[in-house]
């Protein structure tokens, strides 16, 4: 029982030392706590569990204010994407990263004119424009890890020829990607929403369906960090 303990411990405090990590945590108790608030039928409960989740949120938009420089370094250490398996992934990663970077600043602004330290700036068109960004970066992800998957699968035989890479290795790291596959699928489905009318399903999501879905993706983002810290 001691034992289980210090490693549960052991484990999630790993996993709040890093940004990455906190944020997973931050991103649960949001979402979780807005879909909460969604199913009480106590409306003080749920106004409680609703603020609670906004400050969550507020907490990662303003914890993101910070994320310029470690994206920037991230992105010229991956370049053009040499180390990728093949040109397609690595021409997608580049695309999906440098819409990254442009998304920070999009965010920032947004940021400012929500909190009114801009005048004059229409925090929607921000708002929108940062939605686009994270709709868009995430749709390539996927086909992006669709493309890795499929030469997963077409080269099986051919890694299990390599001494350094056992069967069970090759499962795992599939496995990594398909479970990664179905969070982005979620986050797919959440950013949609949130672009202006008239784009697919935007705007048509109950609040408790985007929470749901936001929650899970959140609860399988954290499994997924415990997975790769693992798979190492």
């Amino acid at each position: 029982m001691g034992d289980t303990f210090n490693q549960l411990l052991d484990e999630t405090c790993s996993i709040l030392e890093s940004y990455r990590g906190r944020d997973k945590i931050l991103r649960v108790l949001c979402y979780a706590s807005k879909l909460l608030g969604e199913l009480q039928s106590n409306p003080e409960l749920a106004k409680k569990f609703s603020i609670f989740g906004s400050q969550m949120s507020a907490t990662r938009a303003t914890l993101r204010l910070l994320n310029d420089l470690p994206t920037l370094k991230s992105n010229l250490q991956y370049g053009l994407g040499k180390n990728e398996p093949d040109d397609i992934i690595a021409k997608l990663g580049v695309v999906s990263h440098i819409i990254d970077q442009i998304y920070l600043p999009i965010e920032k602004m947004s940021w400012l004119a929500k909190y009114k330290l801009l005048t004059g700036v229409d925090n929607n068109k921000w708002d929108n424009a940062s939605s686009v960004c994270w709709a868009i970066t995430t749709y390539l992800t996927i086909i992006k890890t669709v493309r890795y998957l499929i030469l997963l699968q077409k080269h099986t035989s051919c890694f299990s020829e390599e001494k350094s890479i056992s069967p069970d290795q090759l499962q795992n790291v599939k496995n990594y990607n398909m479970w990664n596959l179905l969070r982005l699928c979620m986050d797919f489905i959440h950013a949609v929403n949130t672009l202006p009318p008239g784009f697919f399903w935007s705007s048509r999501l109950k609040p408790w369906q985007v929470n749901v879905i936001a929650t899970t993706s959140s609860i399988v983002g954290i499994y997924l960090l415990i997975y790769k810290r693992w798979l190492k």
